[in-house]
């Protein structure tokens, strides 16, 4: 059993899984989607990791809400063992089919979406393009991609990514890991954000990083319909506050929550409040 020094427990992850979805259809290299689950229920719940991360990156939330639902945390494509898309440059709605496809095969029909980051982006956009799928949307550090930024900034963060992990993940995890989390993040909750970086393909993550280049959320914002939360740490240096207040303006009757003292890895840094705001919101 895992100990967070906020008192939260977790039991080890669960194993992953595999579910075979039409690689043609949706533009993959191969079929294979990887996921990890927890729980069972009427209701369901798919977790939506950020760009260099993974399913990992839910180990405290995953086991905390599969006790009121069933819960799958997915690796989108081109993480973990998930198939890459084959295109070099996806759109955030390639990403929301490939979700919707993962539901399918799982024979989910609707599903409460939990989004982190890059997950809150393409958890945005599912919501907007297949409402009926989509139950209530929570989004985390949320995401309104790159697009509304100015073109050097944009061409800057680009080649950002592939500086980061043009040696792989584990330097990745070696370079990026602190930009992520608040001053004076313990020591555990640095080491479970690496781990989650150090399995990150580059090919997967610059594939995302293109996708989130040339999306602005806000564009899909105002046809979601979904009850919303857009819960953002006071510390996050990713995403800062400004970019949630943003969308949640712009997403109708969606609620704003800031984490005092918490950066962009509110499931990792504080998931005792975390899974206690998307409790009272999803359930």
């Amino acid at each position: 059993m895992i100990r967070h020094p906020d008192g939260s427990e977790a039991p080890p992850l669960p194993e992953t899984r595999f579910a075979e979805l039409d690689a043609g259809a949706l533009g993959l290299e191969h079929g294979r989607m990887s996921f990890m689950e927890a729980g069972e229920g009427p209701e369901a719940v798919l977790l939506m990791h950020g760009i260099g991360s993974n399913a990992t990156g839910w180990r405290f939330v995953l086991p905390a809400l599969a006790r009121r639902a069933r819960v799958i945390a997915w690796n989108a494509p081109g993480y973990w063992l998930s198939a890459d898309f084959a295109a070099e440059a996806p759109a955030a709605t390639d990403y929301a089919r490939a979700a919707v496809a993962l539901l399918d095969a799982l024979g989910i029909g609707r599903a409460h979406v939990v989004g982190s980051s890059f997950g809150s982006m393409v958890g945005a956009v599912m919501a907007a393009e297949h409402p009926a799928r989509v139950g209530r949307l929570a989004l985390l550090g949320a995401s309104r991609g790159q697009r509304w930024k100015p073109e050097a900034e944009r061409a800057r963060m680009l080649a950002m990514r592939a500086e980061s992990v043009a040696e792989g993940g584990m330097a990745l995890a070696r370079k990026r890991w602190a930009n992520l989390v608040a001053p004076g993040t313990p020591e555990a909750v640095a080491e479970w954000v690496r781990g989650s970086l150090a399995a990150t393909h580059a090919k997967g993550l610059m594939r995302s990083a293109r996708a989130s280049d040339a999306t602005d959320t806000l564009d899909f914002a105002p046809r979601i319909r979904a009850p919303t939360l857009v819960l953002v740490g006071a510390e996050d240096r990713v995403n800062p506050p400004e970019v949630s207040r943003a969308l949640a303006d712009a997403i109708p009757g969606a609620v704003l929550a800031v984490q005092p003292g918490v950066g962009h890895q509110a499931k990792l840094e504080a998931p005792a409040d975390t899974v206690a705001r998307l409790e009272r919101h999803l359930f």
